[in-house]
Parts: C-alpha cells; structure tokens; sequence
C-alpha cells in the first residue's frame, strides 16, 4: 500500500508540473474570465434558528354586507362560506377555500331600524339592526345574516372571532343618528351614556359567548381620527371622531363592566385610522401608543384588567411611497418593542384605498393579477417590516360601484337582486384577492413562527418590496415549513436555497407549490427543493415537513 501510493504521488506530481509549463507558455493563469474567480454562487438563506413573531391568525370582516349574503339562498351563502372558511381541497388537490383562521364582525348601531336614519338612499347596505331596542329590550334575532356567517365560520373550524362597533346605537348618541353632524364635535355619546354603551357590548359578548363563540377582542371605537360629519339625509356610513381622553374614559368604565359581567373577550384599541396615528402626531387623536400605555400619560390604560396587549390599527393610505411604507412599519414596531408591557400589533382592516396602487400606471391596464401582487405586497410589509401577529382585510363582501371597484373592496363580490334592504338573492364572484389572502391564510396558521430570510439579490428593502418578496414560517409542533414568494416582475425566477441539505432539508426534498397567478388560483403542484421556479407575475405558497 505504501509502494502504491508513492506512485500515485508521483504521477500527480509530474501531471502538476506539465500543467503548469503548459500555462506558463500560454500565459493564461491570470485571466479574469477564467471561472476559477467566479464569486462563490449565493442562494437565498433561510435561519431557522432566527426568529420573530407568533401569528395568531389571518382573518376577514363581514363588514356591514354578510348581513345581506348570510339570509341569501343555502346554495349561494354556502358557497360564500367555503370560499372563505374551508381548509379542503378538490379532487386534484386545488384548495377550495382560504381557510381564514379569525372573522370579525360588527355589532350593530341601529340604523336600520329608525324611520329615518340620515343615510342616503344608495347607503342602504351599511345600516345595520342593533340587539338592543330603546326600552331596554334584547332581540336576538336580529343581525341574521351577521350570526349565520358566525355559525357556519366556527362550523368549519374557525375558533376566534373579533368585534368592533362604529358608534353607540342610536338612541344612546348625542344627535340620535349613528353618525356625526355640525354640532357634534367628538364623541357621540353623552358621558352620562357611557355606562350604558358599556353594558350594551358587555351583553352582546356575553350572548355570544353563550352560545360558544370565541370571541377574543371587542373594539368599542373605530377609525376615531375621522370626523364623521355628514349632512341629514347624505350619510354613507356611521361612524363617530372620539378624542384620546374620551376613549380612555369609556375603556375605563367598560374595564369595569366586564369584570362585572365576566366577559371573557378584551377590550381592544385603537383600531387607528392610519397607522401612524400609533406613534406620530401632536393632535388629541394621534400618538396613541404613549397615550394609552406610557404610564405617565393621563389617558394611561394599559394596566385595565380586561385591555388586549393587541394593538389595532388600519394599513389604510400608509402606501404611497415604498420608503413611507417601509418607515411607518419599522418605526411602528420600534415603538411596540420599545414599551415594556409586551404589545404586539394586528392589522385590522385593508383594501385597496386610495390610488398608491394604481403605481402611476392607468387602471385601464391593470389586470386581476396587478391588484392581487398588491394586497400580497401589503401583507408582506405589515409581517416582515411590522411584525404584525394578526392581519385582517376589509371586507369580505362589496359591491361594485365605479371604476375599478369590483377588484379593490371585497374578496367576493356580490350583486344583491334589488337594489336596496329588500333583496332575496343575488349573484357572488370570487375576486383575486380572495386567493392572494389564501397564500398566507390557508398554509400560515395561528402558532407558526415567522423566521429570518435574506435574499442576496434584494439586500435592499425597497428594491425587495417593489421587486421580489419572501418570508418563512414554521410549525414548531408540527415542523412544518411554509415559505411564501411573491414576484412582481416580469421575469420568471429560478430561485436556490443556501444551505439546502447541510443546514435542514424537506422530506422527499419535495415542496407542495400553490400559485396564485393570472391564470390560477392556489393551483397545486410540486417542486423539487433544488429546482424552484416561481413564476413573473405571481404568489407563490412553498409547503413541506421538515426532516
């Protein structure tokens, strides 16, 4: 053996020695093209060891229109509740519903009840009935088609619910409507009907409860930065401005309630407008991190026994520029991690408002798909740059009504067969955005633990969120892995995971691939773990165990 291997040394040595004559002649050993000073080949890096939040859930809000589809036909409001609830697939795999994980709901203010309830008339659709009657009386049936989509939500496995109230109902407010006039500046509700407003949600939660519907939070104020100001008769929605002091008042008082009335669902706020209300601004509305949970501010509330550590607030015209997105989020989340009473943040409500989507091209030539890659790009932002638990949009249902609409306010359109409170039936279209939401809500779910990833081609935030974006999560229980990829180019992209098979690996090296696209809807297929490609134009869902 000793004999062998010296010759094979030699051999190796005099082939050393001819090689490099022969390059010596040629003169060639340092040419710059020569693959040999090729950078070393980077992929996209995954660290599983690093880790951020937990999600809690992906969820939608009926808004004020399952009231309408939830007394439809069974065949029409079944077809609804699969589309956004249901965690099953066809025969070829394709998923066949969104499988949202949180629903919230309104409860209502009354509107529909009055004779005369100062909405205009094509306003019909957001009045909505109260449980309550002003002699003090509960009828519980009302909000049918509200309670439906409850019933049939919890019947497909969603466990946690949340509401939220737009104003006291009626006959509790300063003007006796469910908005705001000229005279009325703030909150619409005299002091003396705190209490009352208080106990009003108290036994709405505890009904629910009753019934056995999880309802984690309950958020008495919405958007209470917007006045709400509407002429009698001119109306298109309730609503009513609050300032801080007011909000912390009512919180108080309603702190009390449910620890009187054993509420189990907390009390959540701010439910702001924009999120940088959260942590900006100089008015008796804004800044509401410091105001409610710095301990020296005089509208401190977070040591209330029955205060969520979820702080709510709407992605709404937050996008206009990438770098405002990007710094409204980091400094959002700064704020959050910088407070020591452990907060965390849910997005609560978000559509396609404003035109930051429109990315100065003409709508004209906007497809299904350029309104979907947006939604996705939103979500992604609020996750990855806000750290966001829970993230919401609003709303499930919408009609279309101008322009472009049918693609930005709702994940199923709806088309009611009269025009007005009286309609019976009508017509449902799934909207891309209901299948861009399912990328994250039907394989991301509650427990799943957001990791680190770094793309070596979009180091760069901006050029990442405008370009190409991915984030990770795992299923500490399970060992799940779920990668979400979201390409808003042109280009297909074959993308390779740095480390695969050193650092951790898939079983069967094999992911579940589901593409949402021009062309499809959370298709099914599958993808060797060294050879993806994700597609120009579309969201792409990763799934497999981990070994």
């Amino acid at each position: 053996m000793i004999k062998l291997a010296s010759k094979v040394f030699l051999i190796v040595s005099v082939s050393l020695i001819i090689i490099i004559m022969g390059g010596c002649d040629k003169d060639n050993f340092t040419d710059p093209n020569d693959p040999k000073f090729d950078a070393e080949f980077q992929g996209v890096s995954i660290n599983l060891e690093s880790t951020f939040q937990t999600i809690d859930h992906f969820g939608a809000s009926g808004g004020f229109q399952d009231q309408w589809v939830g007394k439809w036909p069974d065949a029409k409001r079944e077809a609804a509740a699969k589309l956004l609830f249901s965690n099953q697939n066809d025969a070829q795999g394709n998923p066949e519903g969104i499988g949202l994980s949180l629903w919230r709901t309104v409860i209502g203010d009354g509107a529909a009840d009055q004779s005369n309830s100062g909405f205009r008339s094509n306003s019909w659709f957001r009045e909505t009935e109260c449980f309550l009657s002003p002699d003090g009386t509960y009828d519980w049936s009302k909000q049918e088609g509200e309670q439906w989509f409850l019933a049939k939500a919890r019947e497909y496995g969603v466990n946690k619910f949340s509401a939220w109230a737009t104003t006291p109902p009626y006959f509790m407010t300063k003007n006796g409507y469910t908005f705001s006039t000229s005279d009325v500046a703030t909150f619409n509700a005299p002091e003396s009907n705190y209490k009352a407003y208080s106990n009003f949600l108290a036994t709405v939660m505890n009904h629910y409860e009753e019934a056995g519907l999880n309802f984690v939070t309950i958020c008495a104020f919405n958007e209470s930065q917007y006045e709400w100001n509407a002429v009698i008769g001119e109306a298109s929605q309730s609503g009513t401005r609050a300032t801080n002091a007011e909000v912390a008042a009512v919180t108080r008082i309603m702190d009390e309630v449910f620890t009187e009335k054993g509420v189990n669902a907390k009390i959540m706020i701010p439910e702001a407008a924009q999120l940088k209300y959260l942590f900006e601004g100089t008015t008796n509305t804004e800044n509401q991190i410091e105001e409610f949970w710095e301990e020296s501010s005089a509208n401190y509330i977070g040591d209330l026994n029955n205060l969520s550590q979820h702080v709510a607030g709407h992605s709404y015209f937050s996008n206009n520029t990438t770098e405002e997105s990007l710094r409204q989020r980091k400094t959002l989340n700064s704020k959050l991690q910088s407070n020591p009473q452990n907060l965390d943040y849910w997005q609560t409500e978000y559509s396609l408002l404003g035109a930051a989507y429109q990315q100065n091209r003409d709508v004209n030539t906007l497809e299904d798909i350029d309104y979907a890659l947006w939604l996705a790009r939103i979500i992604h932002t609020d996750l990855v740059y806000g750290n966001a638990t829970g993230w919401s949009f609003w709303t499930a249902f919408n009609q279309s009504q101008f322009g472009d609409h049918p693609n930005r306010f709702n994940l199923i359109l709806y088309t009611p067969n009269v025009d007005g409170p009286s309609n019976t039936d009508g017509t449902l279209r799934e909207n891309k955005l209901l299948w861009a939401l399912g990328n994250y809500s039907r394989f991301v779910k509650p427990g799943m633990v957001r990791f680190a990833i770094v793309d070596p081609d979009y180091t760069n935030d901006v050029a990442s969120i405008e370009n190409f974006m991915i984030s990770g999560f795992t299923n500490p229980t399970t060992k799940e892995i779920v990668l979400v990829l979201i390409n808003a180019t042109e280009d297909t992209r074959n993308l390779a995971l740095d480390g695969y098979a050193e650092r951790f690996s898939v079983v069967g090296d094999t992911f579940e691939m589901y593409t949402t696209s021009a062309t499809a809807n959370l298709r099914k297929s599958t993808t060797n773990a060294e050879e993806i490609t994700i597609p120009a134009k579309s969201i792409v869902t990763l799934r497999a165990p981990l070994n």
